[in-house]
């Protein structure tokens, strides 16, 4: 029996019946949702996950805590912290609470659901016994977890990039020695090497400056920076400072998968689409300087999807017959001077000018009132005046 356990070993193939677990200490343990285990901790950062799972301990132990006590737990920056908190959110499994005066007072972790399950994860999951598990209810009931006022300043900081975006890490000047290490990474190296494949030509030392800032500061995983590499030349853009570009723009919006990169190039090509279906061009390759434009709106001035199709449209209302680029580019580049960010910013901007216009009218019919008294005032002194004179006139005659 020993003989056949072994082989069965040495085979990985472990046969055995039912297993109990059990412990000797009387610990205390903290309930972590089936769901999460089986659809969201697979596809998420070992990091993420250690976050996650802290965060349900301090559930537990009911006293606030600070960024700053989390990544110390960790011997993470508070940066990486904040990077899976807003990971969670983006997934729908954490949501951060605020007062009215939008001051942060909590984390809330919210209830968890089934996800559509990979093959491979069905395959798991029916050897665990589950089955089209599609109940919206938690296995965890939702509680909210209390973050620290008393907090020291460079966690105020991260919290309030939590509640925008995460500020991009700065771009460093490597030594040459670095560089060298880096480029014997294997994953990095490969990375170069298919670069100046797609390039067709030696990268420059801008160029790996440039992805190694994205490997190294931005944290890609090689497979998100090869797809971006391979997404950037897709479109006809070989530079690694377009690159770079679209990496930091990926960094803001918390994309961490190259499947979620996919899922947002493809929303991206989409707005060239629209934006020639607005206007009335009936083309769906843009022209490369309709291309700039776009990239500006929507990279440079960060204008979702609605912002840049309420521009098109007030462009075609306009001018009907000749509504282009120029003039929608116009309207933008206004409400990014105003720092317009969403529609009801654009609104707001609508209810200020018709009030001044409204003003400017009422000031200006004022304006004509006051004239038209004066007129009539001089005009009636010359007449009586005038009329003075010709009965002296008279009168002395």
């Amino acid at each position: 029996m020993k003989n056949a356990s072994k082989k069965c070993y040495r085979e990985g193939k472990l046969h055995m019946g039912t297993i109990t677990i059990s412990t000797e200490n009387r610990e205390t343990y903290s309930a972590i949702s089936n769901f999460f285990i089986d659809y969201y901790m697979t596809e998420a950062n070992g990091e993420f996950v250690k976050v996650y799972l802290y965060l349900v301990r301090l559930l537990n132990s009911n006293r606030q805590v600070t960024v700053a006590q989390i990544a110390d737990h960790f011997n993470l920056t508070e940066k990486d912290i904040c990077r899976a908190i807003r990971y969670w959110i983006k997934q729908g499994v954490l949501r951060l609470e605020y007062t009215e005066n939008k001051v942060l007072t909590g984390i809330t972790l919210l209830p968890l659901s089934a996800k559509n399950a990979s093959a491979e994860d069905q395959t798991l999951l029916s050897m665990l016994g589950v089955f089209d598990e599609t109940a919206p209810k938690a296995d965890v009931t939702p509680a909210t977890l209390p973050v620290s006022e008393t907090s020291d300043a460079s966690t105020d900081e991260e919290i309030e990039e939590i509640k925008k975006a995460i500020t991009v890490p700065k771009k460093k000047t490597y030594k040459a020695s670095f560089i060298e290490d880096k480029q014997q990474d294997e994953d990095f190296g490969n990375l170069l090497y298919q670069t100046e494949i797609y390039f067709g030509k030696p990268l420059t030392q801008s160029d790996i400056n440039s992805l190694l800032y994205i490997y190294s500061e931005l944290c890609f995983s090689p497979d998100l920076l090869e797809y971006l590499v391979e997404y950037c030349v897709s479109i006809g853009k070989k530079s690694c400072r377009y690159i770079e570009a679209v990496a930091i723009d990926w960094y803001k919006a918390g994309i961490t998968t190259a499947e979620d990169a996919k899922v947002a190039s493809k929303n991206y090509n989409s707005i060239y689409v629209t934006v020639l279906k607005q206007l009335g061009i009936p083309r769906r390759v843009p022209t490369p300087t309709e291309t700039s434009f776009i990239d500006t709106w929507y990279n440079t001035y960060s204008f979702n999807k609605n912002i840049i199709i309420e521009a098109c449209k007030r462009a075609v209302t306009a001018n009907p017959h000749a509504a282009n680029f120029n003039y929608v580019n116009g309207i933008l580049e206004s409400w990014h001077k105003q720092n317009v960010h969403k529609l009801s910013d654009i609104e707001e901007l609508d209810r200020k000018w018709a009030a001044e216009k409204k003003k400017k009218q009422v000031s200006g019919r004022n304006g004509m009132n006051n004239q038209f008294n004066q007129y009539q005032s001089s005009t009636n002194e010359t007449v009586v005046s005038e009329f003075e004179n010709l009965f002296l006139q008279e009168t002395n005659q």
